[in-house]
């Protein structure tokens, strides 16, 4: 099943795969962001690859960060935007009186909000983007390197790094399954350990390793939802 198939499935009450929603876990993981992520949110850009409709990136949003989304699947981000759409005006919800503008070029559909704090892009995450270069101060990864096969980490990693200013940090989430060992290869979700992330072919390259979280919250599934900090050198 390809990622709009499984999107098609989700939208229609299938099975949410791994998604997040519970307000508490946000917490916990934005906590764990702002630790490492220092700086006032206002000055701060953060990419979110392969974001889906993750409310964390709303989350973020409210916080007065910028948000930049890639992903695949249209219908993703549509929902994406509806999340936006229905801000409230209160802290948890600011006014979004605003209109989305629409561009296309370079095999891309870009939605920008008219604060110009939320950009949401419908394309290929792999895909070349000398725009993008050198834009972000951080990056929020949930399961999205760990959605990845094998074969696509190396250019995935190699975006990120282009991507990504000097000293920017990644917040990444990923799967522990128990028997880590025996199921490293069966995915996505695929289950991964600092050894995994910071291979020469993934993020070791361009990325120092500074801290392992371990466990960030429950999750509805076997094996542990963990935390790892990487910062860009």
């Amino acid at each position: 099943m390809g990622w709009s198939d499984t999107w098609s499935d989700i939208l229609s009450g299938g099975n949410p795969r791994w998604k997040v929603t519970g307000e508490d876990c946000h917490t916990k993981a934005l906590a764990h962001f702002q630790e490492y992520v220092k700086g006032d949110p206002a000055d701060i850009s953060v990419l979110c690859p392969l974001a889906g409709d993750d409310p964390f990136v709303y989350l973020l949003f409210t916080k007065g960060y910028s948000v930049t989304t890639i992903d695949l699947v249209p219908a993703a981000v549509e929902e994406m935007k509806k999340q936006f759409q229905s801000g409230n005006g209160s802290e948890s919800g600011p006014s979004l009186a605003q209109e989305w503008t629409r561009e296309e070029k370079e095999n891309t559909v870009i939605w920008k909000l008219g604060s110009g704090r939320a950009t949401l892009m419908v394309g290929d995450a792999l895909q070349k983007r000398p725009g993008l270069v050198n834009q972000f101060d951080a990056v929020y990864d949930k399961d999205s390197f760990g959605a990845l096969p094998m074969q696509l980490r190396n250019a995935f990693c190699s975006r990120i790094a282009e991507y990504v200013k000097q000293g920017g940090i990644i917040y990444l989430e990923c799967k522990l399954k128990d028997d880590h060992e025996k199921v490293i290869s069966i995915g996505p979700p695929f289950s991964l350990k600092e050894e995994d992330l910071m291979e020469k072919t993934s993020y070791g390259e361009a990325f120092d390793y500074v801290q392992g979280l371990g466990e960030i919250y429950n999750i509805q599934m076997a094996g542990q939802q963990t935390g790892h900090i990487l910062k860009r050198k």
